[in-house]
């Protein structure tokens, strides 16, 4: 029992992430928007940054069965204050290793950002949010081309 909890533990010093983005090489983006007060500005600049992110990286975008890079945006509202749920996802089709070798759709990145805003700073904090999972993201992907 003791050699798997140091097991586990050493996994996380080193920072072993469950999802590997090597060998991505295009992707297009999606934005997935179920918030009601959101400026339009806003999900324009969210765009953009996906786009400008990907292309940063030397990921190719706007190629035809290429994976998707989506962002989606949820809320939940309770009077002035808004909770908002960030998703940054890729999903692609990818064949399993099962017998018949299935061809399926599939997650192969997964991260998300929970905020708690107003309406006076929501599309800022959306912002901020959105930095942090393209971060994140290209941090990962970084470090699995190496």
């Amino acid at each position: 029992m003791k050699l798997l909890l140091l097991l586990f533990l050493s996994l996380n010093v080193y920072g072993a992430g469950f999802w590997t983005l090597s060998g991505l090489e295009k992707a297009n983006i999606y934005l997935q928007n179920e918030l009601s007060m959101i400026e339009e500005k806003t999900l324009t600049s969210i765009k953009v940054k996906m786009k400008t992110m990907l292309e940063n990286a030397k990921i190719k975008t706007e190629e035809q069965d290429s994976p998707t890079l989506m962002i989606a945006l949820q809320e939940l509202s309770n009077e002035d204050e808004y909770y908002i749920y960030v998703k940054l996802a890729l999903g692609e089709e990818v064949q399993t290793f099962r017998a018949d070798k299935t061809a399926t759709f599939a997650l192969t990145y997964d991260s998300s950002d929970f905020i708690e805003t107003d309406s006076d700073t929501l599309d800022k904090d959306v912002l901020e949010s959105v930095d942090f999972l393209l971060s994140q993201f290209a941090e990962q992907y970084e470090d699995d081309k190496d």
